[in-house]
């Protein structure tokens, strides 16, 4: 169930990666595939493979299986002897045995190359008239039939083209297609980045841009950065141009009006809507940054860049004086261009190598030290009663404010579970923890309501069918006309009341006291129903109509209660009949 934290690998000082999928590309070839390869070659009489990316990186096989990095002078290409000319048309390889007066296509298969198209070069063995090697967009293809049959070498090849993440397991690839994770493999999807639409609607020639609302933010290729507070009606432009393209922009989501942007090798920081920029760049080694996450809570940013991905401590609630120490993270990830860096909501950080593909590891900063967040998107948002709160980085056994004591639902060594008890006041507190061998004094606010909307670890909503009660899969959209339920807590206390730690009855459970109102890209939806989520300790369920006309696509869901805002979480949503998105 969302709210319930992952558990984290590699707690404490040493950062541990998991890689993520690999770097080959499950696309429907003879064999997994991978990016672009400019060129490859046999050397030492044909005991050794060479293959180089666009970027100039040679790698070499010598059991046509695993790669490694050649970092010495490339060694000079062994030369066949055999008569066999080959050619690439169409998309595909020909061979032609008498000099170019008939070709025999190689490749081709229902009007498509079995192994992919974009052909760079072919290289015959210097001993073995039968085997070839041939390189394309798509990786590098082996033959020891004379191109009969074809076999991918491209399994343990790292030239998985990343450049920017929708999400831990949705990658944009340096050609701008989108792959996913599925079944443990990278796999083309149809899903677009949202950002291309963005930049796309503005009409100007743009490196970056991001919204959260009605807030927008565009970054020039030229350096400008504009920043509009009615959804794209005025402009207020910040800097003049650089010459040098915003990479990336990025918006804390609760708090839109803190925002960073990287311009070349520079950082900038706003923490008023874009009204003012300031650069907070401080010691980070001279590279190109390409991308940007950050805890505004903690005051940690991670940078990706051309020299691998640092963290500094930095604020993004005010504009106070920065002298940022950045710290590598990334020593034992493979050396290679950073692309990008999310931060998610199950406390993981994950990164981009270009080549290498995506890996995972324990947010460096969330490890650190224990502290309370919310249990529903793992902000600070004050708590409420009956509320679902999480303790990063302990394993609680008991906790209390004075003779109050607080349940514990669920605890490991990475993270706790809390309720907070339905007869608990409005104010701030010094919340008692204790564990095993360990107690902590940590802060805790506590208002009549403080709804959170739940979400799963890639930020979509936990949405049920109001019908069956089921999860809905965050990848197929929501009808128009139909009934949902979403899971929330921070909705105070209920009628009848009902006892702290226990979970909700199966039927009739208690309704909520307040008032419940939600709202859709603004637009007021009806509230049939809001009560304690059946079977769970400190869940509420709110059900919502969802009306009949829509705009297709994603939509920005939020409630309130008692003037308190939840978090806005996006909602995809498609006609009656089921058309998809667009």
């Amino acid at each position: 169930m969302a709210g319930l934290l992952g558990v984290m690998a590699g707690y404490g000082q040493t950062t541990v990666w998991r890689h993520v999928a690999g770097t080959a590309l499950s696309a429907g070839y003879a064999s997994p595939a991978t990016g672009p390869v400019a060129s490859v070659w046999y050397a030492d009489r044909g005991s050794r493979l060479l293959a180089q990316t666009p970027g100039g990186r040679i790698f070499e096989t010598s059991d046509f299986q695993h790669w490694r990095l050649n970092t010495s002078a490339a060694p000079t290409p062994s030369i066949a002897a055999f008569p066999r000319i080959y050619s690439t048309r169409s998309d595909n390889l020909y061979a032609s045995d008498d000099y170019g007066r008939t070709w025999l296509n190689l490749t081709g298969f229902n009007n498509n190359s079995v192994i992919g198209d974009g052909f760079t070069s072919v290289a015959p063995s210097p001993v073995n008239a039968r085997e070839l090697v041939a390189a394309n967009a798509h990786g590098v293809w082996r033959s020891l039939d004379g191109g009969l049959s074809w076999a991918g070498l491209n399994d343990d090849f790292p030239n998985l083209p990343a450049r920017k993440l929708l999400n831990r397991r949705t990658l944009v690839l340096a050609d701008g297609s989108v792959v996913a994770v599925e079944s443990g493999a990278w796999k083309p999807t149809d899903r677009k980045d949202p950002e291309i639409a963005l930049k796309a609607r503005f009409g100007l020639s743009l490196g970056a841009a991001a919204q959260s609302g009605a807030l927008i933010y565009l970054g020039t290729a030229d350096g400008m950065l504009l920043v509009s507070h009615d959804g794209g009606g005025r402009w207020n432009p910040f800097s003049k141009p650089t010459g040098v393209p915003v990479t990336r922009i990025w918006i804390d989501s609760e708090r839109p009006d803190s925002a960073l942007a990287a311009i070349g090798t520079h950082l900038m920081r706003t923490v008023n809507g874009g009204l003012f920029w300031d650069d907070v760049t401080g010691s980070l080694p001279t590279a190109p940054i390409h991308g940007v996450a950050a805890d505004r809570s903690a005051g940690v940013v991670y940078l990706a860049t051309d020299r691998g991905v640092f963290s500094a401590n930095i604020s993004l609630n005010d504009a106070g004086p920065v002298a940022a120490v950045w710290k590598p993270i990334s020593r034992d990830l493979p050396a290679s261009a950073a692309w990008d860096v999310r931060l998610n909501n199950d406390n993981t950080l994950t990164v981009a190598l270009d080549g290498y593909g995506v890996f995972e590891t324990p947010a460096p900063h969330r490890t650190r030290a224990v502290h309370i967040v919310n249990g529903a998107d793992m902000s600070d948002r004050p708590a409420a009663p009956g509320s679902v709160i999480s303790v990063i980085g302990a394993n609680i056994t008991q906790g209390r404010t004075g003779v109050t004591s607080y349940p514990v639902i669920a605890a490991s060594a990475q993270s706790s579970e809390l309720q907070v008890p339905f007869e608990a006041a409005a104010g701030s507190y010094q919340l008692a923890l204790e564990g095993s061998n360990e107690r902590w004094t940590l802060p805790l606010t506590v208002k009549d309501a403080a709804p959170a909307i739940f979400i799963d670890p890639e930020g979509a909503p936990v949405v049920l069918d109001a019908a069956s009660g089921i999860n809905m899969d965050p990848n197929i959209a929501v009808r128009a006309g139909s009934l949902v339920q979403i899971l929330t807590t921070g909705l105070g206390r209920v009628t009848p009341d009902w006892p702290t730690g226990v979970p909700a009855p199966l039927d009739s459970p208690p309704a909520v006291r307040g008032a419940v109102t939600a709202f859709l890209d603004g637009t007021p939806l009806k509230v049939t129903r809001a009560t304690l989520a059946p079977g769970y300790i400190g869940y509420y369920l709110v059900e919502l109509q969802i009306p009949q006309l829509v705009n297709r696509g994603a939509s920005e869901l939020r409630i309130l209660m008692n003037n308190e805002e939840s978090n806005r979480v996006k909602l995809y949503l498609t006609a009656p009949n089921g058309d998809a998105p667009e």
